[in-house]
């Protein structure tokens, strides 16, 4: 082992600007311990034959995607990959961490419901933790839901064309619910119940549930297709090409959801996994991100000033990882401890001390064509130090005045981090920008933020909880990443609701009672918050986007949801400078994107519920948000001055409330209903005008 480790350094010194330096960083730690795997998988990055080279120098070729591959390759066998003629570079990377009812509501799904929109044409993929195939969720009549299941952790029977992991069919799914012997035929489990609730929320439909559709995922009737991932990122980009295989097979469109996030690499979509990515997406064929859970966390530093030499002071953290501006230098670089320092790593060099590994590599060695810096700490006894980067030799070679730095870091590690804002005096701490996941600066991937449509919870111990200094019910969640990305790219591109979110439990994961809720919902459900918990409740209306227009790729889709958002509502009470809430949608912000995802553009062409309306155009739009509690705005509009009625009755069709009875002028009218003295429930609301009548469904959720 000591003699492959020397053998490796020397060799990677000679091809520095072709390997991850993290793939160096394990050679010399992680790699010599014996609970790391052996085989690696890597993406590698060559021309268009590169898969084929490969393959004809003996390597496990997975995924070819372009000029792009996956490689799954012995430890010892790291050297002759470096030989392989036509290869440009190697990427490794850290590996990504796993980052409902009223949320899945407030998109206005029943509009597509309403039109025969369900899902059941579209293909919903999941990369994540894995899945309780035994749960009601995902079944249907007795028989599974999922079309199959990847599972990249066990070794087995893997899918065709890969050479790792184990897949389980349809049908031995089948065999495993009715065999009476659970888990004798499907050796599948999901410990973490991350990957459930994150399906629950996508795709879930309990048959019994009350009432009805109370905790379907938005996409409830489409076909799931799932991969427990190691989280390494070749691993995720072979999860992703299986799973548009399957989806071509079937002839439908498909909706990925990844709930997964880290904070390496230049956050502009220009690192080899997520250029392959972009290779993948297409027509038909949709990624959807989780934007990260750093928005409160000092994870990012940022400077322009123009200067020859900088300090950055931060603490302990597995990684850190900063970038000049496309055109700017940087000569040396140092860190520096109380117990020790590394100093003058100059371009294009390395070095370590401690357990601690300090890189500089050139522009040329990345997409972007940036210099960079990398650093990685694997010594637990500087826990506690504070570290000092030193960049020396800086110059604006690009001639635009300022000497742009953007740093991440893997923890809340900066001292000095970028750009503290305030979001209202609800919240304890301040957001930041520029702290989205690095993969969620994909141009071509939706990707989605977290705002807040539950801010308390009941629990099965009959107590309720509620987050302090979070914000409240329409507010930006307390930890959804802040944008933009490091490119400027404006995402997030949407939001959709991720605090306290009701989902699928696994049966295999352990969850503290003040995280379940009450009878009859005990035993199947549970509780989570992030951004990992919005990104499905998104992928479950987008999926319904899909299946009316299977065409539909990256671009159409962002030019739907970036035009046809809605926004957040505070409650009652809570004024604009407790709470921030997102009062115009369609426009781009960096906390909030462009809005909350509003299917009623899409979908609504005609209202079937009691409707009769004269050639002569007036409109009663849904209103929002939805489900509600306990204020909702009701949109409609008169085409000419004319006298209106404007109801609201229960579901046994006796009258509530006239909340507009009289003359109005032409024009387009909002009128806000108080629902604070009703039960939860099914409520109606008419617009009955000299044109006719419309009537519209509202749900109240207390």
């Amino acid at each position: 082992m000591r003699f492959f480790v020397l053998l490796f350094l020397s060799v990677s010194l000679l091809f520095a600007q072709y390997i991850d330096p993290y793939l160096t960083h394990l050679s010399k730690t992680s790699l010599s311990k014996t609970s790391e795997p052996r085989i690696l998988n890597m993406i590698v990055k060559g021309d268009e034959n590169i898969a084929h080279a490969l393959y004809q120098n003996g390597f496990d070729v997975q995924s070819a995607v372009g000029e792009f591959a996956t490689v799954r390759v012995p430890q010892q066998r790291i050297n002759d990959l470096l030989t392989v003629k036509g290869i440009k570079k190697i990427f490794y990377g850290v590996k990504s961490k796993p980052l409902n009812s009223v949320a899945v509501r407030y998109q206005n799904v029943f509009s597509a419901y309403e039109k025969g929109y369900t899902g059941s044409n579209v293909i919903a993929g999941i990369i994540d933790t894995g899945i309780d195939f035994y749960h009601p969720m995902f079944i249907k009549n007795g028989q599974t839901r999922i079309l199959a299941i990847w599972d990249q952790s066990l070794d087995g029977n893997p899918p065709q064309g890969y050479s790792y992991g184990t897949e389980f069919t349809e049908a031995q799914i089948n065999q495993d619910l009715q065999s009476g012997s659970p888990y004798s035929i499907v050796n599948h489990h999901d410990t973490d119940g991350h990957g459930t609730h994150v399906a629950g929320s996508f795709v879930g439909a309990d048959p019994t549930a009350t009432p009805a559709d109370t905790l379907d995922g938005g996409a409830r009737d489409a076909s799931i297709v799932v991969v427990k991932t190691t989280f390494q990122n070749a691993d995720i980009l072979d999860a992703i090409n299986y799973i548009f295989d399957i989806a071509e097979q079937q002839n439908k469109p498909c909706v990925i959801n990844i709930s997964l996030g880290h904070q390496y690499g230049p956050h502009d979509g220009t690192d080899d996994f997520n250029s392959a990515v972009q290779n993948l997406v297409g027509p038909g064929r949709i990624v959807v991100r989780a934007a990260g859970n750093d928005g409160a966390k000092a994870v990012h530093y940022f400077n322009d000033t123009e200067v020859s030499s900088e300090s950055i002071r931060f603490l302990y953290t597995d990684y850190l990882t900063l970038w000049l501006e496309n055109g700017d230098r940087l000569t040396s670089v140092s860190l520096s401890w109380s117990s020790g320092s590394i100093t003058n790593v100059t371009l294009n060099g390395h070095k370590t001390s401690s357990g601690i590994d300090l890189y500089l590599i050139p522009g040329t060695a990345h997409n972007n064509g940036k210099i960079a810096v990398y650093v990685f700490m694997d010594n637990n006894t500087l826990k506690n130090e504070t570290f000092t980067l030193t960049l020396n030799g800086l110059q604006d070679s690009n001639g635009n005045n300022r000497i742009v730095r953007h740093a991440w870091a893997d923890s809340s590690v900066f001292e000095s981090p970028y750009g503290a804002f305030s979001q209202g005096t609800l919240y304890g701490n301040n957001f930041y920008p520029y702290t989205l996941s690095n993969d969620a600066c994909n141009p071509l991937v939706v990707t989605v933020g977290a705002f807040i449509t539950r801010a308390s919870w009941p629990a099965s111990n009959g107590y309720t909880y509620h987050y302090p200094n979070s914000g409240d019910n329409g507010g930006i969640a307390s930890f959804s990443s802040i944008g933009p990305t490091g490119s400027e790219g404006q995402k997030p591109d949407v939001i959709a609701g991720g605090a306290i979110i009701l989902s699928a439990r696994s049966q295999d994961a352990s969850y503290g009672v003040e995280f379940l809720p009450p009878a009859p919902y005990t035993d199947h459900y549970a509780y989570m918050q992030g951004t990992s918990m919005a990104s499905p409740v998104a992928s479950g209306a987008i999926a319904l986007l899909l299946e009316k227009n299977p065409d539909w790729g990256p671009n159409e889709l962002f030019d739907y949801l970036h035009n046809h958002a809605q926004g957040t509502q505070r409650e009652a009470g809570v004024t604009a400078d407790e709470l921030k809430v997102k009062d115009n949608p369609n426009t781009w912000d960096r906390v909030f994107g462009y809005g909350a995802i509003d299917l009623n553009d899409a979908f609504v062409t005609d209202i079937n519920e009691q409707t009769t309306q004269s050639p002569e155009t007036f409109a009663l739009l849904q209103n929002y948000p939805n489900p509600f509690n306990p204020l909702t705005t009701i949109e409609y509009y008169l085409p000419k001055t004319q006298r209106v009625t404007l109801r609201v009755y229960n579901a046994r069709g006796q009258l509530i409330q006239t909340l507009v009875e009289g003359q109005q002028f032409k024009g387009t009218k909002k009128i806000v209903f108080n629902a604070s003295n009703l039960a939860s429930g099914i409520y109606f609301y008419r617009l009955k005008t000299e044109q006719g009548q419309l009537t519209r469904k509202m749900v109240l959720i207390k």
